[in-house]
């Protein structure tokens, strides 16, 4: 990282640890003050914010309000700076002195220490994690009854349910024709800056919508940092338009959001439904009884496709094939963590998150809007518990392609292993897409010499990591981490998946993903998927 952008990413930190929630809220402190009201007008602070000048930003001009701003707000109760216990941020005279050395081209240190990394996975109460797995068995049974899928079929009509060796699931699928080309499945990014996050828009559902995301965003402030490992503000790529039917198969147009959003606009809708369902689950509920749903049909043709009004945050997900002999495969499919927001102890494929830049600046490059970056990310996160790719940071974020477990896998690719982009989901109780991806690794000897690494093959604190005492309904269930798929690339022993213990997503990206494996290799299939 250059000189400059290092700079300017410890100003971004700075304003965090003050505790000012959005870029305007700084300029509007800057202004008030009668010292630098008249030193910057409001398109140099954000010129200068966002780095598009190509020369440093000025002391005067730019960064002397700023900071002292910054130092002003970071002495008040309640920021940042003193919740973390960081009694000193910094004189000016010590940021002027580091301006004058990164100005020459220096690559500086904040003159402060960030608070530590949150925990591995934060560390519930009994009566909480009690409270938490009754939540989730309430849910299991919902989803494993007649009345949602027949609420979603009558939403939906339009959008067929995936049925997965015989089992109907909460979710549409549409298949593309398998490619090694991720990046096939992306339209357009409209837009190029990246909300603030607690920015929500005025498109957006003004009341229920509105409250539910000022709860989220004041949730977070009163929040430890081992609380925000699974609930934080981070930036996304949320759907503009998915556009269906075209020779290439589905693509997506997507734009900048923020995960507070997604939740308050597009996972609330999940559990408006669960709770109408919860009385009768075999009955399904009209359309007048969810009124956050209804809210956004009422404005939107089609939700399903059409971004407006919402924003629903993209996810990806692959399905990990691991050869294991006689033309079987084990597909990665562990069980969901305790320490989750939702569907803890489901079982859910691996590497899967949520398709975004893995930035805080303002207007993030270009190069992060890319299927195979997100991908590589989510590998080394969550196969190899890779911690530091899991949050987005100003300075420095790391880069996924150099590390060893990536380059040893695309080694693999074109001769033991492929990767491919097999069509895209969305999950009608959220109406959020995910873009579906096939790992199929034909080495039977990969797994045992991944366990031999330096870093070796172990999941993420999002997964599971040993059998989980908390079974949802049926017995069933696949085991700790693996489902063997027999030569038909059926489930072995007449296994069936069902929905009141696989994530959706999970449904759709299995039946994409064979699918696509029968198509690459020809081979004949005793019965459909769907």
């Amino acid at each position: 990282m250059d000189a400059k952008s290092n700079f300017i990413g410890m100003l971004r930190e700075l304003k965090d640890m003050a505790g000012f929630r959005t870029t305007d809220e700084l300029y509007r402190a800057i202004r008030a003050d009668p010292a630098t009201a008249v030193a910057i007008s409001r398109t140099t602070f954000y010129d200068a914010y966002a780095g598009r000048p190509a020369k440093f930003p000025e002391w005067e001009g730019f960064c002397r309000p700023l900071i002292a701003a910054c130092l002003r707000r970071a002495s008040a109760p309640g920021s940042p700076a003193r919740a973390n216990a960081v009694a000193d941020l910094g004189s000016m005279e010590v940021w002027r002195t580091l301006h004058y050395r990164a100005e020459r081209g220096e690559v500086v240190d904040l003159p402060f220490t960030m608070p530590s990394p949150p925990d591995k996975a934060p560390s519930p109460t009994a009566e909480a994690l009690s409270a938490k797995a009754e939540r989730e068995r309430a849910r299991s049974a919902i989803l494993g009854d007649a009345g949602v899928v027949e609420t979603l079929r009558s939403l939906y009509p339009q959008h067929p349910l995936v049925e997965l060796w015989g089992q109907t699931m909460p979710i549409c699928a549409y298949p593309a024709a398998p490619t090694t080309d991720l990046e096939t499945v992306l339209g357009r990014l409209h837009g190029s800056q990246l909300p603030e996050w607690a920015e929500y828009d005025g498109e957006f559902d003004p009341i229920e919508g509105r409250e539910a995301f000022d709860r989220y965003v004041e949730r977070y402030r009163t929040s430890t940092e081992a609380e925000r490992r699974s609930f934080f503000p981070g930036s996304t790529y949320a759907l503009h338009e998915l556009r269906l039917g075209g020779d290439g198969g589905p693509r997506l147009d997507c734009k900048l959001g923020r995960y507070f959003t997604s939740l308050a606009t597009s996972e609330d809708l999940d559990e408006e439904l669960m709770a109408a369902l919860a009385e009768d689950p075999g009955r399904p509920v009209p359309l007048e009884r969810l009124d956050r749903r209804r809210w956004l049909h009422d404005r939107v043709g089609d939700p399903v496709v059409d971004g407006r009004h919402h924003s629903a945050a993209v996810s990806h997900g692959t399905v990990v094939m691991l050869a294991a002999g006689g033309g079987t495969y084990d597909v990665l499919l562990p069980h969901r963590s305790q320490h989750v927001a939702t569907h803890s102890h489901f079982n859910h494929i691996a590497p899967s998150g949520i398709f975004a830049p893995q930035t805080e600046e303002p207007f993030p490059p270009g190069t992060e809007f890319s299927v195979e970056r997100n991908f590589y990310r989510e590998w080394v996160e969550e196969i190899y518990a890779a911690d530091e790719h899991e949050r987005p940071r100003f300075v420095g974020p790391p880069d996924p392609a150099g590390e060893p477990e990536v380059l040893r896998l695309k080694a693999m690719l074109g001769t033991t292993a492929q990767l491919y982009y097999t069509g895209i989901s969305v999950n009608l109780l959220t109406l959020r897409p995910e873009i579906c991806l096939l790992l199929v690794i034909d080495d039977v000897d990969w797994l045992r010499q991944e366990l031999r690494q330096r870093r070796p093959f172990r999941f993420g604190w999002e997964y599971a990591q040993t059998p989980q005492a908390v079974r949802h309904r049926s017995t069933s269930q696949p085991g700790h981490w693996s489902l063997r798929l027999d030569a038909d690339l059926r489930p072995a022993g007449g296994r069936q998946l069902h929905p009141s213990y696989l994530v959706p997503n999970a449904a759709a990206a299995l039946d994409l993903a064979v699918k696509a494996l029968t198509t690459v290799t020809g081979r004949r299939r005793t019965g459909p998927s769907r």
